[in-house]
């Protein structure tokens, strides 16, 4: 899949970020605007920081350090979404040795971002005994937890923690995604069926709130608790509602993938025209939120029809972009808050990064028409 053009233009590219070549492609105001493939060598950059200066960061197995266990395979789907959208396998051993280490493992939404890097994997891998080995721990994840922790409490819904404490949007978004993603690959009718059941649960469950924000979870009055719409919760559902959309022909479905990403769009949009996370200042887990919401962003926009909505979102992802581009530091690193200063680069700073600018690379052609 790595073409000669392809490396041409990446080394086109990288010529005119270090400002040998100036670009052609320029808006009415002379505004650069990166081609797909500049796009994709800023998300190059960014991830190519990851195993010079983070590995041993990457394989942490304590919570309390400056990374999180299921951040790891955040990371390895991450990874493959790049090497899906350019054909370079520069990081594909590092997804690897991601994806084998288990060490650290807490709740149920850890073990199902597990499940989802098995099925991202899966996806790119051309060795079939290992794609089907991935697919079935994908399987025996999913099974282990629709068996021992979905109940009838608060109507339904699997639980976050072991202890089963607490049912919140988060475990249930990845549930559901999940069984939709293994239908598609397995043909099972029964993960269909959790899939529409989930949702018909997990859409009365009063999480989403009336303006279409999905809050943190339920109380233990099993009404919405309040919680703040993290920027990850927004962006996991996206991704559900698209493959439950897939399965099922529905469209209200794709409706409300759009109405969710439209409120989290508004909400999360400063008086710069930046985007916040809802958790100021920013811990461990939520630097790498928005990263998984761009994800999950990127892959709605090009599923909706050509119009004034797609456009508008679109044009939200190239600006976001082009923003985070000119906020780098030396050596492309980049701040968790897409902001210039204080820098403060992380590991979770640059696989959000490198997740907006395969975001912004994957748009059609048409989509600002």
């Amino acid at each position: 899949m790595r073409s000669g053009p392809f490396r041409v233009a990446l080394a086109t590219s990288f010529a005119f970020a270090t400002g040998i070549l100036m670009p052609l492609s320029l808006r009415a105001s002379d505004e650069i605007v990166p081609s797909k493939t500049d796009l994709l060598q800023h998300a190059q950059a960014a991830l190519s920081v990851l195993p010079t200066q983070y590995s041993l960061t990457l394989h942490t197995h304590r919570n309390g350090g400056g990374f999180h266990a299921w951040q790891r395979f955040v990371t390895v789907s991450s990874l493959v979404e790049y090497e899906s959208a350019s054909g370079d396998g520069r990081f594909s051993s590092l997804a690897r040795a991601l994806l084998a280490d288990r060490r650290g493992l807490d709740g149920n939404d850890d073990f199902l971002w597990v499940a989802e890097a098995d099925l991202d994997m899966a996806a790119i891998m051309t060795d079939k005994l290992s794609q089907q080995h991935a697919i079935q721990d994908a399987e025996t994840i999913f099974k282990q937890i629709a068996t021992q922790y979905w109940d009838e409490t608060c109507g339904g819904g699997v639980w976050w923690d072991h202890a089963r404490t607490y049912k919140n949007a988060i475990t249930n978004e990845l549930f559901l995604d999940v069984a939709a993603r293994l239908q598609n690959v397995t043909g099972s009718s029964d993960y269909k069926n959790w899939a529409e059941r989930t949702w018909r649960w997990f859409s009365e469950s009063s999480m989403i709130s009336p303006s279409h924000a999905v809050n943190d979870g339920l109380d233990h009055h099993c009404h919405n608790n309040g919680g703040p719409p993290y920027s990850y919760n927004q962006g996991v559902v996206l991704d559900a509602l698209l493959h439950l959309f897939a399965i099922t022909g529905k469209k209200p479905l794709l409706d409300e993938a759009t109405r969710i990403a439209e409120e989290a769009l508004a909400a999360g949009t400063t008086q710069g025209n930046g985007f916040r996370e809802e958790e100021v200042p920013m811990t461990v887990d939520s630097q790498i939120f928005r990263g998984i919401f761009v994800r999950a962003f990127g892959h709605l926009v090009p599923a909706l029809p050509p119009g004034s909505e797609r456009a508008r979102l679109s044009s939200w992802l190239q600006d976001e972009s082009r923003a985070l581009w000119k906020n780098r530091f030396q050596q492309t690193h980049f701040n968790a808050t897409w902001e210039k200063a204080p820098q403060q680069p992380t590991a979770q700073a640059q696989i959000t990064a490198a997740n907006l600018f395969v975001a912004a690379a994957s748009l059609p052609n048409d989509a600002t028409q």
